[in-house]
């Protein structure tokens, strides 16, 4: 492939917009705007639908710049993190839950002040599970989706019957001893944050535990336990972490198994599958050019 094809990868933003990220942006914007009109005393609660609409928002970018950058009828599937698009969703759904709560919340002490005494214990308890929910789903079946594969089903006009056997060839996919521990760290988090929430909220409910305190906009106090900056910290960080190795793993993947896979396959669509590659990560690509 040439330099101004090369170049040709590098994608503008108006490239990277996509409608879909129109529309969850439009949607999250929204609804955060109409809780800022609701005058809250301290924006902790609303750094909880921020963080998980910002990993929403990596994804939904990825998924787009993925999607572009591939040659027009792409032999790969290039999934380092999974389906980009499954985890957008569902870190968008979780995000949208998470402002109706704090909306909600912050209606009622405008409108039913009397009564929000009696909602707090509940609202920490979904909007904390809420949050670390959206952290645990995007890795439940993350194994389905985790893989570079190289599909042949679409080449059978142009490679010969024998070689159109091998439908789908896998270079690369995620270790079912990585996917069990991923998902048993993953799973005990979620249960152990959730449990320690709803002890220091019971705690404080009864008077027996100190944290953050600050008004609800319709001036009632309410009082967070210093936990909050854990939870708020620990899944985003722990998703990096295991994100991070999931993708080193895939990527370290050798140039002899892929020889093997496309030795059966036309020398010009064997250069189009490396060219393919290459586009998507610069780290193979400078593995390859070493070679």
């Amino acid at each position: 492939m040439n330099e101004k094809n090369n170049k040709n990868h590098y994608l503008s933003l108006k490239d990277i917009i996509s409608e879909s990220l129109l529309r969850d942006l439009i949607l999250f914007t929204f609804l955060f705007l109409l809780i800022i009109t609701q005058a809250w005393d301290n924006i902790l609660l609303l750094l909880f639908p921020l963080i998980t609409y910002t990993f929403s928002l990596f994804f939904r970018i990825l998924g787009t710049n993925k999607k572009r950058t591939l040659f027009e009828n792409s032999l790969i599937i290039y999934n380092p993190l999974g389906n980009e698009g499954t985890n957008a969703n569902r870190l968008f759904f979780s995000s949208m839950f998470q402002l109706i709560l704090i909306f909600w919340l912050g209606a009622e002490s405008l409108y039913n002040p009397i009564t929000v005494n009696s909602y707090v214990l509940f609202f920490k308890g979904f909007l904390i599970f809420f949050y670390t929910f959206a952290f645990f789903w995007i890795f439940i079946d993350i194994w389905k989706y985790t893989k570079i594969e190289i599909l042949t089903n679409t080449m059978k006009a142009e490679i010969d019957s024998n070689s159109a056997r091998d439908l789908r060839n896998v270079i690369s996919f995620l270790q079912l001893k990585n996917f069990k521990l991923a998902s048993l760290i993953n799973f005990f988090v979620f249960i152990i944050l959730n449990i320690l929430n709803l002890i220091f909220s019971v705690l404080i409910n009864n008077n027996l535990g100190f944290g953050l305190q600050f008004y609800l906009p319709g001036s009632q106090l309410i009082t967070l336990s210093y936990f909050f900056y854990g939870i708020l910290i620990i899944p985003p960080v722990l998703s990096i972490i295991l994100f991070t190795l999931n993708y080193i793993a895939i990527n370290n993947f050798s140039r002899e198994k892929l020889d093997k896979i496309i030795e059966p396959l036309p020398r010009n669509l064997q250069i189009k599958i490396i060219e393919n590659i290459k586009t998507l990560n610069n780290k193979i690509k400078k593995q390859f050019n070493t070679e």
